[in-house]
């Protein structure tokens, strides 16, 4: 599927056109315990075209964070007045 897909990007390139493949990356991570325990799912690129060895040395710097995703939250027993207090501080 992807051969195919890259074959017909290929068919609609001009002369010195370059495709370079995108990776998108997420992962939910844990703001803080000051925070009142709220989430946040940040979004990494990197280009696909690079080896993988060289990707995952953080030296490299080939990861890049792209956003920052806010984690509603969805537990609805929680009392109004600390989903008030949230929103403040939001």
């Amino acid at each position: 599927m992807y051969d195919d897909v890259l074959t017909d990007v290929k068919s609609t390139l001009r002369l010195g056109d370059t495709v370079v493949p995108l990776i998108f990356l997420s992962d939910s991570t844990h703001r803080s315990n000051f925070a009142r325990n709220k989430k946040e799912q940040p979004v990494y690129m990197t280009m696909g075209n690079l080896l993988s060895k060289l990707r995952q040395m953080t030296s490299t710097q080939s990861v890049v964070m792209v956003a920052l995703l806010p984690i509603p939250i969805t537990n609805r027993r929680i009392p109004q007045k600390r989903l008030d207090e949230q929103r403040q501080t939001n």
